[in-house]
């Protein structure tokens, strides 16, 4: 099992009423009694999974590259569909790529580019700032997945449990819309240059465009356009003059002003097209339960289990027979025999509410992870302040 912790670097905190039960971080596992046997029982167990994404280049980019980039709109009507719009535009990070993307809502779903998160199940998400010009904080990081893809025309759709605040999607505009001549927008983050904005107008309509790229082969209908298209850009939104949807900005061509986006009509034949969902990365080994009983201090009931197929306890969950303490769950990422995540069901729910990371194996909380949907992996990741109440 890989090791998957997103380590952010964006100062904050918010207050909780309980403090941080960060001590059983750095130690040895729960332990079970000493004559304890391998079960032959396989399990089901859900898995602690950020899908690939390490998160060592959006900490990178959230402390340099995040603050917004100069407007640069030609009229009070181009400044308008900048200021309404931009919310919906979102910075898309992996370990390996940086683009953009538009929140649709479609069941809170952000379009996007498939060459910007290729290769992942998971990717981070940075919204734009309530404050004009300010950095990103961890309120404005989500965690999102990376639900459908079609790689032949370049385009993924991915899916957040929930947006920070209360945004406008982007409307969907359609074929129609598509005409020579017209004034064009587009928003996105070229460089990592945030939330930029610039303006052209539809060079051509060109159906059926094949391109090639170092991704391999594609073919869609794209818009060609003089709107500067550059990495960082990809993925993000080509608007109408009434700020629809009408292309996704997707590459450029050797010459003078060609760049191209993939058109609305090949956006809707992806939305409504069934299949090519993303599929979980099988797992290695198949998980074993190591022992169910009493802990050796016979104070809570404990699961164990192996996930690596080394015969080595990972995973364990410690239930207390105290109903005051929180169901908790201890994971050894690096399999060296010490927790380096706790995760806590506080109220006994069985569902997960809050957990706690030690990136850097020292023994100390770096992390805090929030569970917005009760799983094990966390939806929201933030540094973690000592002193402050979770």
């Amino acid at each position: 099992m890989k090791r998957f912790a997103l380590s952010l670097v964006i100062a904050a905190a918010l207050a909780q009423t309980a403090m941080a039960q960060s001590d059983g971080l750095g130690q040895a596992l729960p332990a079970s009694p000493d004559n304890a046997n391998i079960t032959a029982v396989d399990s089901v167990l859900e898995l602690y999974d950020l899908g690939g994404l390490s998160g060592s280049v959006l900490a990178k980019y959230a402390k340099a590259r995040v603050g917004d980039a100069p407007y640069t709109g030609r009229g009070r009507h181009d400044s308008e569909i900048y200021r309404a719009l931009s919310p919906s535009v979102v910075i898309i990070v992996t370990d390996t790529s940086l683009g953009s993307g538009s929140y649709i809502g479609l069941g809170d779903s952000i379009l996007t580019n498939w060459h910007v998160v290729k290769g992942f199940n998971k990717v981070a998400l940075l919204f734009k700032p309530t404050t004009e010009g300010a950095k990103p904080s961890e309120a404005d990081i989500e965690i999102a997945d990376v639900v459908k893809v079609d790689p032949t025309r370049d385009l993924a759709l991915l899916h957040i449990s929930a947006t920070p605040r209360d945004l406008k999607p982007i409307a969907l505009g359609s074929e129609a819309d598509i005409q020579v001549g017209a004034d064009v927008h587009a928003i996105g983050h070229p460089t990592g240059e945030a939330w930029t904005y610039t303006k052209g107008f539809v060079s051509q309509y060109r159906k059926d465009y094949p391109w090639k790229d170092e991704e391999g082969n594609h073919k869609a209908s794209v818009i060609q356009t003089q709107t500067p298209i550059n990495p960082g850009n990809s993925g993000g939104p080509l608007l109408s003059d009434d700020g629809k949807l009408i292309g996704v900005n997707t590459f450029k061509a050797k010459g003078e002003a060609l760049n191209f986006a993939v058109s609305i009509a090949d956006v809707q034949a992806f939305l409504g097209k069934e299949g090519q969902t993303i599929a979980k990365a099988p797992v290695a080994c198949k998980t074993k339960k190591i022992y169910e009983g009493r802990d050796r201090k016979n104070v809570a009931l404990l699961v164990q289990y192996d996930t690596n197929c080394d015969g080595k306890v990972d995973y364990s969950f410690v239930t207390p027979d105290d109903i005051s303490k929180p169901i908790a769950a201890y994971v050894d990422t690096n399999f060296d025999g010490k927790a380096d995540i706790s995760i806590e069901d506080r109220n006994r729910d069985q569902k997960w509410d809050i957990s706690f990371h030690d990136t850097d194996y020292d023994g100390q909380v770096d992390l805090v992870g929030y569970h917005a949907d009760g799983k094990l992996t966390p939806t929201r990741l933030e540094r973690y302040l000592p002193g402050v109440k979770y």
